[in-house]
């Protein structure tokens, strides 16, 4: 049995990473040889026959002595397995010892680490695993695999997420294009109970899906179109070319060669570019625009490639949100496709029934027409040639020097804009009515903040005293408000001891810090 276990499995050969993948495997194999046990726990490799209390020819002795023989077999059997599974530049670690558990050892005290080295790596896991998200341009076998990847190293590193965790890192994880597919399995199965297995079939079958939705109808939404020998444009036959008939043209509909496709059918109908118009087409397997203008939020990472009406394969340069309104308020409509060269805009029934039907409210087109009479009087001219003096502008009107400018007879009525142009602000006295005629006669204060930021020592206001005759200043730097009356005590007893002079009067804006009843009575004190 052991020899036809060897044949059927292959020994994994390590190579330095993903130690705990290749030591699951190589575990495996040992198992299958009856190995582990040996490598795990080791045995005693001394001498039977040395031991007190047996006899050297004794049949016990023999026995054990056989045993032990088989043992150490067995062993070099399983060195050999570990030997063997390690590349040239890992075997150099493990050349020199001689049990299968040593080698075991110091293989897994180097690659897998002490607990705090696992606790290390296992938080770094978690946080890619947080972070982990399905692109655009990925397909979900591929992120799939990553996903479950993490998972499985995270449970060599001793945390086993629970299947909850699982489904719902799934669903969330996803692209816009799997909202359909995950709103329904959100809607129509129980999230506690539901199996991974189940959820990724389901996004594996919709991921088919959409790929063969893409490959047909990306195609077939564009027809190829013959093209006119007359004018060299596509879309009819020179039988029936606009620029041969003399006659008005009428009856567009029944010039139009049959393709089957809403957007060329209607391109053959106007040569009328309607930038704003867009055509509803259910053989369209996307939205899709040829104006960047009407899109926003447009991203660049697109692959996809659309085949024209000329045969010629154009790449998607982007795709956007299109923002239009309705009756009922603006609507944004997602995943349109921006196809240089494209004329008309399409919008996909397709695409619209995957984030579930609505009802589209049109908003009938309306005309606005002004009515204005035209009026020609002194005030009106007086604003057009720019405030101008009304003796000028009579003068311009009496000698034709302005043309269309007529005969104005009435006086300018007051300008309220010539008005407001010509006031002034009386002007500052030089000097003010009254200053202090000695230090700390007439002291200024105020106080300034909250700062947003606070400074290296937690303050954000800072208190300010001017003297009015020196105009001196000194500035304190304060936590809070409420410091203020403390610091305005140490103002006044260092100037005052400094000067000779005493404080006699304070001029503030009267805010609460300068109005309290301690300091009130404090002033009125001193």
């Amino acid at each position: 049995m052991a020899g036809s276990s060897s044949s059927e499995l292959r020994t994994p050969v390590f190579n330095g990473e993903n130690y705990e993948f290749w030591s699951i495997r190589l575990k495996t194999i040992l198992k299958s040889h009856g190995l582990w046990d040996l490598v795990e726990n080791g045995f005693d490799a001394s001498d039977p026959t040395k031991e007190k209390g047996k006899e050297e020819g004794s049949k016990a002795a023999e026995e054990e002595k056989s045993v032990t023989a088989e043992t150490l077999m067995k062993d070099a059997r399983a060195l050999g397995l570990i030997q063997g599974a390690v590349s040239d530049q890992i075997f150099p670690r493990i050349v020199n010892e001689e049990t299968s558990k040593g080698a075991w050892d110091i293989l897994k005290q180097e690659f897998r680490g002490d607990k705090q080295v696992r606790s290390v790596k296992l938080q770094g896991l978690r946080k890619e695993f947080e972070h982990t998200r399905m692109k655009d341009s990925e397909s979900f076998s591929v992120y799939a695999a990553k996903l479950f990847d993490l998972i499985n190293q995270m449970k060599n590193y001793g945390e086993e997420l629970p299947r909850e965790r699982v489904v719902q890192k799934l669903l969330i994880s996803l692209p816009r294009s799997y909202d359909s597919i995950c709103s329904v399995i959100e809607h129509s199965k129980d999230l506690d109970t539901l199996e991974i297995q189940e959820v990724v079939a389901s996004l594996k079958n919709f991921e088919l899906r959409l790929d063969r939705h893409n490959e047909n109808s990306t195609e077939k939404a564009f027809t190829r179109k013959p093209k006119c020998r007359g004018c060299g444009k596509f879309g009819h036959m020179v039988r029936n070319c606009h620029d041969n008939q003399s006659v008005q043209k009428v009856n567009y509909p029944n010039q139009v060669e049959e393709t089957g496709t809403l957007f060329y059918a209607c391109n053959a109908v106007t040569d009328v570019k309607m930038s704003n118009s867009w055509y509803v087409d259910s053989g369209c397997s996307n939205h899709m625009t040829g104006d960047e203008r009407l899109l926003i939020d447009i991203r660049r990472d697109v692959t996809s490639k659309v085949k024209m009406g000329t045969g010629e394969t154009v790449q998607v340069a982007g795709k956007g949100t299109l923002v239009i309104e309705t009756k009922t308020g603006r609507k944004h409509i997602q995943e349109v496709m921006l196809v240089p060269g494209l004329e008309e805009n399409l919008l996909s029934v397709g695409q619209m029934m995957e984030h579930g039907c609505f009802s589209l409210t049109m908003v009938p087109a309306t005309q606005l027409v002004l009515r204005a009479s035209v009026t020609h009087s002194l005030q009106t001219w007086h604003k057009r040639l720019g405030h101008l003096n009304d003796q000028s502008i009579k003068m311009l009107a009496n000698q034709d020097m302005v043309h269309g400018l007529p005969s104005l007879e009435k006086d300018l009525a007051v300008c309220e804009g010539c008005k407001l142009g010509k006031q002034h602000r009386d002007s500052f006295p030089a000097e003010s009515t009254w200053r202090a005629q000695s230090p700390l006669e007439l002291v200024h204060t105020d106080i300034c903040g909250p700062m947003q930021i606070a400074s290296m020592s937690e303050n954000r206001y800072f208190l300010l005293f001017i003297d009015d005759y020196t105009r001196m200043a000194w500035v304190y730097f304060l936590r809070n408000k409420s410091n203020a009356f403390e610091c305005f005590k140490k103002f006044k007893a260092m100037t005052e001891l400094q000067s000779g002079h005493k404080v006699k009067s304070l001029r503030s804006d009267r805010d609460g810090e300068f109005m309290s009843n301690e300091f009130l009575t404090y002033c009125s004190e001193a």
